[in-house]
């Protein structure tokens, strides 16, 4: 365009003579060095020419294939202008019109190419370049529209094709760090926060190893502009390597959260606000602050909610609730913004729900039921699976919470048992949720509730069941033996989870003081899953469980199983640390609790073992406990 610009330029000042001028000095140099085009082109033509008014014609006609508003400028040479038209092409936030404008010059210079063979390699590195910014701007378009994985794929080929030039291969790696970054909004939207943080982070280095190249290639390069250029391009991908550390801390966050670390979880997400505010306060645009506020908003508005979680506070939840409606307001991103609406209503339902709690008042119920339906069909517009699951889970819960209340103040046991009941099935669709959206720290909790909810439905049926062991009511003679035998128990209780185990001791004597592992191997005999839910009777009053090597697991005196799942034939090996304290011989009982798919809530006792503990004579206590 402004080869043919300067030729249109020449005739337009010059008639038929500018043919004659193209013979002596090619236009294409106007591209590759413009100001000394200009000065050439004042040695040839006739003093009283104005030079100036030519460079001024040539823009003109520039500006005016680019679709752009042209205004002349004192003082301003033809690089000036050169300069000035491409930067505003790359930056308009007419996407689409930058991206048809660069797939035209393209097209011109591999047109150039054929036409002129001497100068072939030259066109067809500026076809390269263009092509690359026809892809750069597709790419932003994409990102726009949310598409991250197209745009991922454009910034990758475009970093090819910068990878192909001479003059711009330095840009090959910012764009290459542009595309492992779009990788890591896919997998974000995807809710992979593990592989969403590793692509954040690999985005961070390849963005540390673009300005080291850019860097390099500033200190080769003479000129003012380019250098300027350059130093741009350094500046842009310093500002991506912190907004990508920024959300390597956000993604890390929402790991935390899932996992139940409410204070790890909070610590992130302040980090991650911290990080996007700062970045704010540097950049330049004014989109990209709004963008980043938002993200610095939605960051704080998380970690207040983990402290209202960790605080069990109604207020702290309505705190960041107003924090979430602020988001919603700031940001321009459809996705976002309907994140933002779930999230606030998230929390106005936590914050009845915290109150619930307190107060077991069911007036509370409706409101709790209402946010988290809204959050809910804001959270499947948004596109967020796990995060609908999530909200679905937590409706549930609440609702076992009400029949749990319910039951607590029933004195009529038939109602009583009704409503322990339909707070288990509750219970079980809210686990099972909580699993779908691999939140691991709540699905425990509805599994204790429900275990909670299952003792206490035996405890209404223990009295029938007391009375049904009245030996005034059982002293009967003994079944038939034909009719012993042709009993088929079994086949139904295959049916359901079965876990069975073998317990493995020490085989010889151990000395007081000494450390030692009982070893448990337990399986699932039944056709439906099992949920492990604790190890218990552990210890006996000489050995006693060591809880120092098993710090996550064990709770006072029993193993957290923490709602482990055992497939039909699935088998699984605990080793359990043991500490010698008192000599004599004790019996080892443990029982391991678990639930079937169902809900009931069952158990299984171990074939018990002895443990002979010694007492260390004065040779031993010399040589110490092994």
């Amino acid at each position: 365009m402004l080869e043919d610009a300067v030729t249109g330029g020449l005739q337009g000042f010059l008639g038929d003579n500018a043919k004659v001028l193209n013979v002596f000095l090619d236009p294409s140099l106007a591209f590759r060095k413009p100001d000394s085009y200009v000065n050439s082109v004042s040695k040839l033509l006739p003093p009283d020419k104005n030079v100036e008014a030519l460079v001024v014609s040539m823009c003109k006609l520039l500006y005016e294939y680019l679709d752009l508003p042209f205004k002349e400028r004192n003082g301003w040479k033809l690089s000036d202008y050169v300069n000035d038209a491409t930067t505003k092409v790359r930056v308009s936030g007419d996407a689409k019109k930058a991206l048809s404008v660069f797939k035209r010059v393209a097209a011109d210079y591999r047109a150039g190419a054929k036409r002129l063979p001497r100068l072939a390699s030259l066109f067809s590195e500026l076809a390269s370049y263009m092509e690359a910014w026809s892809l750069i701007e597709e790419a932003r378009l994409r990102h726009v529209e949310e598409q991250y994985l197209l745009a991922a794929e454009g910034y990758a080929r475009a970093a090819d094709l910068f990878q192909t030039t001479v003059a711009w291969a330095h840009l090959s790696k910012h764009h290459e760090a542009s595309s492992i970054m779009e990788k890591g909004e896919a997998l974000s939207r995807q809710e992979k926060e593990e592989d969403s943080a590793k692509s954040f982070m690999d985005a961070t280095r390849a963005f540390e190893e673009a300005q080291g190249i850019m860097t390099n290639r500033r200190d080769q390069v003479f000129g003012p502009q380019t250098q300027k250029e350059i130093d741009n391009w350094i500046e842009a991908s310093r500002a991506l390597e912190k907004y990508c550390l920024g959300r390597v801390m956000l993604e890390e966050a929402k790991i935390l959260d899932k996992k139940g670390a409410e204070e790890e979880s909070r610590d992130k997400y302040h980090s991650a606000s911290d990080a996007f505010r700062e970045l704010m306060s540097e950049t330049q645009s004014d989109q990209s602050r709004v963008e980043l506020e938002a993200l610095a908003l939605f960051s704080e508005a998380r970690s207040k909610m983990k402290d209202a979680e960790t605080l069990m506070s109604p207020e702290t939840y309505s705190e960041a609730a107003d924090l979430f409606t602020k988001v919603e307001k700031v940001t321009q991103g459809r996705t976002f913004r309907h994140i933002a609406l779930a999230s606030s209503s998230i929390c106005r339902a936590l914050e009845s729900g915290t109150r619930f709690r307190r107060t077991r008042d069911t007036q509370l119920y409706s409101e709790i039921k209402r946010q988290l339906e809204t959050a809910t069909d804001y959270y499947e517009a948004a596109g967020w699976r796990r995060a609908a699951d999530w909200t679905r889970a937590t409706g549930k819960l609440f609702d076992a919470l009400v029949y749990l209340t319910e039951a607590a103040t029933e004195r009529d046991s038939k109602k009583k048992t009704e409503l322990y009941h339909l707070a288990e099935k509750h219970l079980q669709l809210s686990a099972k949720l909580y699993g779908q959206a691999n939140f691991a720290a709540k699905q425990e909790e509805a599994l204790r509730l429900l275990a909670r909810a299952h003792e206490e439905k035996e405890l209404l049926l223990s009295p029938m069941e007391a009375l049904a062991g009245n030996p005034a009511l059982t002293g009967v003679p003994g079944a038939p033996a034909a009719l012993m035998k042709s009993h088929t128990g079994g086949l139904k209780e295959l049916e359901e989870a079965k876990v069975v185990g073998n317990l493995t001791a020490p085989g010889t004597e151990v000395n007081i003081g000494s450390e030692f592992l009982v070893e448990l191997e337990v399986a699932n005999v039944g056709k439906s899953v099992a949920r492990l839910i604790k190890l218990e009777n552990i210890g006996a009053e000489g050995v006693q469980l060591d809880g120092r090597r098993m710090p996550r697991q064990v709770k006072g005196d029993f193993i957290d199983m923490k709602g482990e799942k055992l497939e039909y034939m699935g088998t699984r090996e605990i080793k359990i640390p043991m500490k010698a304290v008192r000599a004599g011989v004790f019996l080892l009982k443990p029982r391991i609790m678990f639930v079937d798919e169902k809900g009931n809530y069952r158990s299984y006792e171990f074939e018990p073992a002895s443990v002979t503990v010694k007492q260390l004579g004065i040779s031993g206590w010399l040589k110490g406990p092994k």
